[in-house]
């Protein structure tokens, strides 16, 4: 039974991402997927989070932040911001929970796409039976980069979750995981202006 469903879910995402996946190098193919999963995180946060609320709340709380630090020296000052701190505290309360809320939605889609990518870029996958000769590196970054990511600790932190570790080829390898974040994080980052989320 849990063979058919994990069957049926790897060829129906197949049928999205296997065109993409053959036909592109896997760092392009991540970048394109990372992309599409980025828009739809990006378009729920949009619809589901009041942007001008946000940007309400930050500036109340970057105000309190900067008039505390000045009043910090004064004792006496800082008991009268005792009252406004629980106001503070009650808006950031308000702010996580509407940050959260497009996570509802969108947390399950994510997990999927990480366990696809994995089936698929994983030691094993899918791309390793089309591409034996593949040692699992998907993208090589620059020296300096590497250095300023920490790619050694990541790779020393990736040999201790997956038992047999990353077949490290280089100190500037990134596997499908690596990769994956790093546009994650760079197409959300461009995004999120383009949205103009807050």
């Amino acid at each position: 039974m849990f063979e058919s469903i994990t069957n049926l879910f790897y060829t129906s995402l197949d049928a999205i991402f296997m065109p993409i996946i053959k036909v592109l190098h896997p760092a392009m193919a991540i970048l394109v997927i990372a992309i599409i999963v980025s828009l739809i995180i990006n378009i729920a946060t949009k619809l589901l989070v009041d942007q001008e609320r946000v940007a309400e709340l930050k500036k109340e709380i970057q105000e309190f932040q900067i008039k505390s630090k000045k009043m910090a020296k004064n004792p006496e000052m800082l008991e009268k911001l005792q009252e406004e701190y629980q106001r503070i505290m009650q808006l950031n309360a308000e702010l996580m929970k509407m940050s959260f809320k497009p996570m509802i939605y969108t947390w399950l889609p994510i997990i999927l796409i990480f366990i696809y990518l994995r089936h698929v870029y994983g030691f094993g996958g899918v791309y390793m039976e089309l591409h034996p000769n593949w040692n699992g590196v998907v993208v090589y970054l620059p020296t300096i980069i590497s250095k300023i990511l920490l790619i050694n600790f990541w790779h020393w932190l990736g040999s201790l979750i997956y038992k047999g570790g990353f077949k490290i080829v280089s100190n500037t390898a990134l596997g499908w995981l690596g990769w994956y974040i790093l546009c994650s994080f760079a197409t959300s980052t461009v995004l999120r202006k383009i949205f103009g989320i807050k």
